[in-house]
């Protein structure tokens, strides 16, 4: 069939308009933040988080810095599985070894939870804002990419706080995880595979199950192409999940893009 040379002209930006798409990350998030890469040396730092009616026992914190070294070495192997080097070096963030709030709210996973965590965090741990403590932490310890977890004495879905450049570096900059220690409803939770989603989250990496922001026809699609990608579903057993073609891409570890990971892209992360 003959086409004219409009028609082909057409077809050809059509494919370039394309492939320009296919780069994941908006520029507004891209390496904005303090956990900018997930490559080479990663310094993470905890906190515990506690009500002051409900405190953690060194026997749960223990539990709680186990599940946080499996989860790291489980992300070392998929990294290393991509040809990038990654390594962990983790360390609590202040010299308390608690941190006690009146109360704790719960996380629902509706995309309307709190989000300024790290900032209440690091001045109760003695810093000024989120943006002077990584200057300090960065200058003292010689590490770019930083992230915070918070282990949280409570119920509730975990999440990533992940910044962008529009956001308030004094409040936000600092990315981080807060990390219930169960459910809403009490039942406990595979922590190692909730934690490495959670850290994906803040290189990058989108939900592919159905969320507020993530459609039922990208979920089943995803369990087509991608069934065991931690993104996807988590687990007690680590070993039965991945980091598909699709998350290694998007957090820079596979350069192999195909136009369907686009389709993927959910509402609340727009180019």
């Amino acid at each position: 069939m003959k086409t004219g040379w409009k028609t082909e002209l057409l077809l050809v930006l059509i494919f370039f308009l394309g492939i320009f798409q296919l780069y994941a990350q908006p520029n507004d998030r891209w390496h904005a933040g303090s956990a900018k890469d997930l490559n080479g040396e990663v310094l993470t730092l905890y906190v515990f988080l506690e009500a002051t009616a409900n405190p953690w026992t060194e026997e749960e914190k223990q539990v709680k810095l186990i599940e946080l070294s499996i989860a790291q070495q489980w992300l070392i192997t998929q990294a290393n599985s991509w040809d990038v080097p990654l390594e962990f070096s983790t360390k609590p963030l202040g010299k308390a070894a608690s941190l006690q709030l009146e109360n704790i709210p719960t996380g629902s996973g509706s995309g309307s939870e709190r989000t300024d965590w790290a900032m209440e965090i690091l001045k109760k741990s003695g810093y000024r804002n989120a943006r002077q403590a990584y200057r300090k932490i960065s200058r003292q310890t010689g590490f770019d990419n930083i992230q915070l977890i918070i282990f949280t004495k409570a119920g509730g879905i975990s999440y990533a706080m992940r910044y962008a450049k529009n956001f308030r570096k004094r409040k936000f900059f600092m990315e981080s995880v807060l990390l219930y220690q169960c459910y809403d409803n009490d039942a406990p939770m595979p922590v190692s595979a909730i934690i490495a989603h959670e850290i994906l989250h803040l290189y990058g990496a989108w939900d592919l199950y159905t969320t507020y922001a993530q459609t039922a026809d990208r979920h089943q699609k995803a369990q087509e192409l991608f069934p065991d990608d931690i993104m996807l579903r988590v687990g007690y057993e680590l070993n039965d999940l991945k980091v598909s073609d699709l998350t290694a891409w998007l957090v820079g570890w596979n350069n192999s893009e195909q136009p369907i990971f686009e389709w993927f892209r959910p509402a609340d992360f727009r180019q």
